[in-house]
């Protein structure tokens, strides 16, 4: 039997066991970054074209659109892979951030709506999450075109 902060986590996220924690005193649960899962943040407007040109290339990335005006939206990878530091340099330049191996992010509850913490594209436990290189190939393609 679940308890009522377990159900909280998306069932596709128990299914592809990604490491999550529960924090019950923020009553969040929270995604830890690193190992098997990464994440990149960046604008909501250069996002959607990054989202665009992830999926014209068949790739689908969970994204997490975090409130405030502009918004971000942060999308879920595999693992951060190894880059040429000119790649970092463009991410900098680009304005799209990551986080520290171990960080923890918190992940929408499966109903939030409006100004809250919420999906944009939910995880599927049928579909793999893209390679870090492939959406951070998508940032520096479409903010270069």
């Amino acid at each position: 039997m679940t308890t009522p902060a377990q159900q909280r986590i998306p069932v596709q996220c128990r299914a592809a066991a990604w490491p999550t924690t529960i924090d019950t005193a923020a009553g969040e649960v929270r995604l830890r970054l690193g190992t098997t899962i990464d994440a990149l943040v960046m604008r909501a407007g250069i996002a959607a074209e990054v989202n665009a040109y992830l999926v014209r290339h068949m790739f689908r990335a969970p994204i997490i659109v975090l409130p405030g005006s502009p918004a971000d939206w942060v999308f879920l990878t595999g693992a951060r892979t190894s880059m040429r530091l000119s790649s970092w340099e463009d991410l900098v330049r680009l304005n799209i951030g990551w986080h520290r191996r171990g960080t923890t992010i918190a992940l929408p509850a499966p109903d939030a709506t409006g100004g809250a913490l919420r999906w944009l594209a939910p995880p599927s436990a049928a579909i793999p999450l893209p390679p870090w290189s492939a959406v951070v190939g998508a940032a520096r393609w479409v903010c270069s075109a």
